[in-house]
């Protein structure tokens, strides 16, 4: 089963046009060579040509509502490989097609912190059936032939300790459209969701979830399997007092509770089990409950706030342009490295930004060096140029020649301190 992996911010107004009065130098675009671009489906992948339609899907006018019975198609995967192997400008974006009383395209990707939506005349030509989705889970009914294939699964004998079953603790339950489903211990949550819905995934289908417990580690575990075979398995930890002794589960008896819903409304919990153990010599009980939280659509006004960056769950893309000075082209299949490429220096990009903004259009290059091309990286987008050389008694001009229009500009005698300010190991050169 492949996975969706399971985003990257533009900063609003750094890399904006400079105004009416001449064509802007910096003119961020979708590179398409930069681009893998893949429609996912339950067999192997298939590779795509387009890359622009999937990576301007919910640029414009958004929805914050999926109208009627979802039907959930296909999704392409679009993916940026590292420029570098440091790793830190990975991008990637999901669109995923959905029908309800509308036509939608569903979106994730390294520029925003939620899902967004927006409404489509058309699905892609290839895109021919697809599969029911729910807006939030709903709990399915239990046939015995599930329990018994579930407990023949090969899924207990690959964890390193053996797995004691739990058989009547099976409980199943359809795939939302997004959201997640947490599951917690007597009101503290496990450190992880239970699961995570995705728009992508919706066609691995139901999920049936049964625990096992291991003696040797006294706790318990939670295994799921998804409609097309799918298994997976984690121990079931939850949150704990930093300054107590994690919770283990001795002598442990589970007992399923009833569940009189059908679905499951957003933020409300459900007992499912009754779980008892030994803890300091005492009989304890507790119950286990499940909550499902869904995500809401973002906004276009959230979507553009320059605030909602994704640092927090992807430390490593701060909302940063790159910018990078190197000697052979980016290569989808071969990561460059240093002393092929050379990354600015420091972390603000704004001077040096400014600086290519600022130059002005000629009708001449200047002479080729080796560190010949220059990339900015914003986001999704960015922009490629050749740079060129004109060694002068007491300074060196900086020329950089858009590689899309072949326009020329030279950099101001500032600009150009400041563009070597950036790389120091050009001076050196």
């Amino acid at each position: 089963m492949k996975k969706l992996v399971g985003l990257f911010v533009l900063p609003m107004g750094l890399l904006a046009a400079c105004g009416d009065e001449k064509q802007s130098v910096v003119n961020l675009s979708y590179i398409d060579a930069h681009w893998n671009v893949s429609k996912y489906s339950l067999e192997q992948p298939e590779v795509l040509e387009s890359v622009s339609e999937t990576l301007r899907a919910c640029t414009g006018d958004l929805t914050t509502e999926l109208k009627g019975d979802l039907i959930v198609f296909d999704t392409v995967v679009a993916s940026r490989p590292p420029f570098t192997n440091a790793g830190d400008d990975y991008m990637y974006k999901t669109v995923t097609y959905v029908q309800g009383d509308e036509l939608y395209a569903i979106c994730r990707d390294m520029t925003s912190l939620g899902l967004k939506a927006e409404v489509v005349s058309s699905f892609p030509e290839e895109f021919m059936s697809g599969n029911p989705v729910d807006h939030v889970p709903a709990v399915l009914p239990i046939k015995e032939s599930d329990r018994e294939s579930f407990l023949q699964a090969d899924i207990w004998n690959e964890h390193q300790y053996e797995l004691e079953a739990y058989p009547d603790s099976l409980f199943s339950f359809s795939h939302a459209i997004s959201g997640e489903l947490e599951i917690a211990i007597e009101g503290r949550p496990s450190l992880f969701p239970l699961i995570s819905f995705e728009p992508a995934t919706a066609t691995m289908g139901d999920i049936q979830m049964m625990l096992g417990f291991s003696q040797e580690e006294s706790l318990p575990y939670v295994l799921m399997r998804h409609n097309e075979g799918y298994f997976s398995n984690g121990p079931l930890e939850v949150t704990f007092d930093a300054t107590e002794k994690a919770p283990r589960y001795d002598s442990l008896n589970v007992k399923r509770l009833p569940l009189e819903e059908d679905i499951f409304v957003s933020g409300e919990s459900y007992p499912i089990y009754e779980f008892t153990y030994i803890k300091d010599g005492e009989s304890i009980t507790e119950t286990v409950t499940l909550t499902y939280r869904e995500e809401a659509l973002i906004s276009e006004e959230e979507r553009d706030l320059p605030e909602n960056l994704p640092a927090m769950q992807f430390p490593d893309q701060t909302g940063r342009p790159f910018v990078y000075l190197h000697k052979k082209p980016f290569s989808r299949e071969k990561i460059l490295s240093y002393p092929d490429v050379i990354k600015a220096a420091g972390t603000d990009m704004d001077e040096l930004i400014e600086a290519i903004k600022a130059a002005g259009p000629v009708d001449r290059r200047g002479d080729m060096g080796d560190y010949h091309l220059l990339t900015i990286l914003d986001g999704l987008q960015g922009q490629e140029f050749e740079v060129t050389y004109k060694q002068r008694s007491k300074k060196l001009d900086v020329y950089v020649t858009d590689r899309v229009t072949e326009e020329t500009y030279k950099l101001t005698s500032e600009g150009a301190e400041t563009f070597l300010s950036y790389f120091p190991d050009l001076k050196k050169k």
